[in-house]
């Protein structure tokens, strides 16, 4: 089993992963097949709620790089990550994973918080996420240096401990400039449940244009849906939008 990872209780998928990692390690980078791992439990994912060419495409070329063995594990990798969510819960599996195995990049200062520290602050902001959601109907919350996601995921867990459905009243909203760790982010919320995306982008010169409801990518940037984005409750809010946007602009022609 590779070298700095530990076999904990609670975290057997962690470790099955892992072990199958080493079977690439004579052949390929580990960092290459973690990217290619994430862009391809990501594609799964987003590619049935909102199919994008250019994504299927870059799936392809990626993939052609491994022999027919290796291909055949990546779907049992998913699956592992799968049941590690399964197995912990709110936990940043990916993001744990991706420091343990010494994957960050500290140029970028890729140092991830751990996630009882995340949570810890997710329960000290002291905001009321269930008053606000009685004013406005949701809520939104945004991480523009989201990472693995791991203040999002903290999030998740303090408004679903304060008595808050966080899958239909909370939009979730990441983004970040190094596309594997927004892959990682997305992933993590997509099977945690929460509706929203991740944008792949610089949050400074590439920053979501339009509605938080209604996200327009920015200059080059890369919008991935959760699929809890697609659910009856958010596309009941968007279509209500739009209609309230049609009866102000009848008001204004009319004046």
């Amino acid at each position: 089993m590779r070298k700095g990872i530990t076999q904990k209780v609670g975290q057997e998928h962690r470790t099955a992963l892992m072990k199958l990692f080493d079977k690439f390690e004579n052949q390929f980078n580990v960092w290459q097949v973690w990217d290619d791992l994430m862009y391809f439990c990501a594609a799964a994912l987003a590619q049935p709620c909102q199919w994008v060419q250019a994504r299927e495409e870059e799936y392809l070329r990626r993939i052609k790089r491994y022999p027919k063995e290796l291909i055949e594990l990546f779907p049992t990798m998913f699956a592992e990550i799968v049941l590690a969510f399964e197995q912990e819960g709110f936990a940043d599996v990916l993001g744990s994973m991706y420091m343990e195995m010494g994957l960050g990049n500290h140029w970028r200062g890729q140092y991830f918080t751990p996630y009882e520290v995340a949570l810890m602050m997710a329960k000290m902001a002291g905001d009321n996420p269930a008053e606000q959601i009685k004013e406005s109907g949701y809520i939104s919350v945004n991480d523009c240096a989201c990472g693995s996601g791991v203040m999002l995921i903290a999030y998740a867990q303090n408004a679903i401990e304060s008595g808050v459905n966080y899958q239909t009243d909370v939009l979730f909203v990441g983004q970040d400039i190094d596309p594997v760790v927004a892959r990682m982010c997305f992933i993590q919320l997509s099977l945690l449940g929460c509706a929203g995306y991740v944008i792949v982008g610089n949050t400074f010169t590439q920053p979501a244009l339009g509605h938080v409801l209604f996200p327009v990518a920015n200059n080059g940037s890369d919008i991935w849906f959760t699929p809890m984005y697609f659910r009856r409750e958010w596309e009941w809010r968007r279509g209500w939008l739009n209609v309230g946007r049609l009866m102000d602009s009848i008001k204004i022609e009319k004046a």
